[in-house]
């Protein structure tokens, strides 16, 4: 018995990926992929990004869990975006990769150039747990006998995004299905993938010829019962060069490093926790980097 419950916690944290029971991991830079977390955003830049983010959690601590994924999205004809994202995340001996694919459709709201997107994902993970790290007391432990290695399960996502060249406004929702995940007999190793609720808004202001600021936040809510905010703020220089700060209710606070050049954006974010596991770990890091494919030549 003392086995099973520390082998299901062990997966309770891995599936969950964060220390408030989420499945879905935090993004410190959500902003600048709004693909990470609404499936409406695709087709909806006047370029087809191309997206690589890595993420490393609790930083000193073995086996944290950490998050790898590429994304791209294209306008595929007038008002249509398709898109697609293969993901990653691990910690310890588990892990969960993925694939997605999205299509949307954008609708023109009034005469100020505001659209509408709707977008619906289908998506498919593997659910893996990697025996080879596991150390038992007893080899016969149910763990190795009855476990099951892989686990393949479908999903589908929907989001709803409001936007024009100055703000956005949107609504997404993950999980629907709403599925058991079993890695055991005898519901060890079981978790339901709840759906997680997305609520965001932002608003670009420019303050003179060489700076803007974009305050933005995103609520996320988990049928669960636990409810946690992001609330940024980033200020650009020259459309090239910028630094925001974030506060995650429950969880961190982040600093944003960014560059824009050209055809390119690269991103950094430090975490710093404010839970009371900041006691074993120097922070969280996160990276990414983007490419542009004009469809048409970017507004920079």
């Amino acid at each position: 018995m003392i086995m099973k419950k520390i082998f299901f916690s062990i997966a309770v944290m891995v599936l969950f990926q964060s220390a408030f029971a989420q499945q879905l991991t935090s993004v410190s830079q959500y902003m600048e992929n709004k693909y990470v977390f609404n499936p409406a955003a695709v087709g909806t830049l006047p370029y087809s990004p191309l997206a690589l983010s890595y993420k490393r959690m609790w930083t000193g601590v073995d086996d944290a869990p950490t998050m790898q994924m590429i994304s791209s999205h294209f306008q595929a004809a007038d008002n249509m975006g398709i898109g697609g994202k293969v993901f990653n995340y691990s910690a310890g001996a588990m892990s969960k990769m993925g694939i997605e694919g999205t299509y949307a459709y954008q609708l023109p709201i009034g005469t100020n150039g505001a659209k509408l997107s709707l977008g619906l994902s289908a998506q498919l993970y593997q659910f893996y747990l990697n025996k080879s790290k596991l150390t038992l007391e007893q080899q016969d432990d149910e763990v190795m006998l009855f476990g099951s290695e892989k686990l393949i399960s479908p999903d589908a996502a929907f989001g709803a995004y409001y936007y024009t060249d100055k703000y956005f406004a949107g609504l997404s929702v993950y999980q629907l299905f709403n599925r058991k995940v079993d890695m055991m007999t005898d519901k060890i190793l079981e978790n339901r993938q709840v759906r997680h609720y997305f609520i965001s808004a932002g608003y670009n202001f420019d303050l003179n010829a060489n700076f803007s600021i974009e305050p933005s936040f995103l609520a996320k809510v988990i049928e669960a019962g636990i409810a946690q905010v992001d609330i940024n703020a980033k200020v650009t220089y020259k459309q090239t060069v910028w630094l925001g700060l974030s506060f995650r209710t429950k969880d961190a606070i982040a600093v944003n490093l960014g560059l824009r050049k050209d055809r390119f954006i690269f991103g950094y974010s430090y975490d710093y926790s404010i839970t009371d596991i900041k006691k074993y770990n120097v922070g969280s890091h996160e990276l990414f980097f983007i490419v542009k494919f004009n469809r048409s030549k970017p507004k920079l």
